[in-house]
């Protein structure tokens, strides 16, 4: 008597198939912070510091010049007599710094210079309610210092760099295959895959718009357009604590394909060929063992989706491999 096969369940649900695509995985971002300021540096960051906001990025004659979050640096004194851009930006990092409550706007007010103040008080420097352009170090965010410029010791000079880095969020680069383009979309989801097995969230922030192609190999070489790739920038949406440490290397990019939803499947196992050469499933039941023909249809993850008449959720087919 043949001995009965395992067997596994019919299911109805969403099936998503995918692509994945090998990344590497690194810190967001490209840094360079210029100071402004004349004289002696007395204190320089280090390599693998991360600066945030109001934080000391260096120091020159032993004042500190601490991080400001912005886009525009300041290059003009802010007193009283000045409007702009430069002057909000400034008001919302008082703001967010705790030392204001007030709406940033575009005008330096008295209101400004006693924040401005309360901000120097902390930082323990002369409080002169006035913002000179060497006072602080503008950056879009907080920074992770990887190379310093700046030499204690050495001769400040406005527009000089005090160091580079990178921002704190992580994200992945892939160098997309051109067949999968379509599967990439800007602010689409993907699954990064860590090495060691685990997956976190990501979602697509740029695509290049041009396909790269490797050197050839030879001289001989044709071009292989199924070799060109597609720059793609991932953020990693995960908080931090779910990488576990991982931060920088090679991962897997998961992008999600093809969608079918509310469909019947199987696991791919459980395809078998009847004579005739149409596919069919074994379906287990308390009357015993019955073939039946199917149309296949999405192949992903290790299952397939199929149509029949006579199939409905929940029943259980053969599968041989199990």
């Amino acid at each position: 008597e043949q001995k009965p096969l395992p067997t596994a369940p019919v299911t109805r649900g969403d099936l998503v198939s995918s692509v994945q695509q090998p990344g590497q995985l690194g810190y967001t971002g490209s840094i360079q912070l210029i100071g402004s300021r004349r004289g002696t540096i007395t204190q320089a960051p280090q390599a693998g510091q991360i600066i945030d906001r109001g934080q000391q990025v260096y120091a020159v004659d032993q004042r500190p010049i601490p991080l400001l979050f912005g886009t525009i640096p300041f290059y003009r004194p802010l007193t009283t007599t000045v409007t702009g851009e430069d002057v909000r930006q400034l008001e919302r990092n008082l703001v967010d710094l705790g030392h204001a409550t007030f709406t940033p706007d575009d005008t330096f007010t008295t209101t400004t210079a006693n924040a401005v103040k309360r901000w120097q008080k902390a930082l323990q420097v002369t409080e002169s309610g006035t913002v000179e352009p060497g006072d602080a170090v503008v950056a879009t965010g907080p920074v992770r210092v990887t190379q310093v410029s700046a030499l204690v010791g050495a001769m400040a000079q406005p527009g000089e760099p005090i160091a580079t880095g990178t921002g704190t969020g992580h994200g992945v680069h892939v160098d997309l295959d051109r067949r999968h383009r379509a599967l990439a979309k800007v602010d689409q989801a993907v699954q990064v895959r860590l090495f060691g097995g685990k997956t976190v969230a990501g979602v697509v922030r740029t695509i290049e718009s041009t396909a790269a192609q490797p050197p050839a190999t030879g001289p001989q070489q044709a071009p292989s357009q199924e070799r060109q790739t597609i720059g793609v920038d991932i953020t990693v949406t995960s908080p931090e604590a779910e990488l576990d440490g991982v931060f920088e290397g090679p991962v897997t990019v998961i992008f999600p394909g093809d969608t079918r939803r509310d469909v019947i499947t199987v696991p791919v196992e459980a395809l078998t060929v009847v004579p005739g050469g149409a596919y069919a499933v074994v379906v287990v039941d308390q009357t015993g063992r019955h073939t039946i023909e199917v149309e296949p249809g999405l192949f992903t993850s290790g299952r397939v989706e199929i149509t029949s008449p006579g199939l409905v959720g929940g029943m259980r087919v053969e599968v041989p491999s199990i």
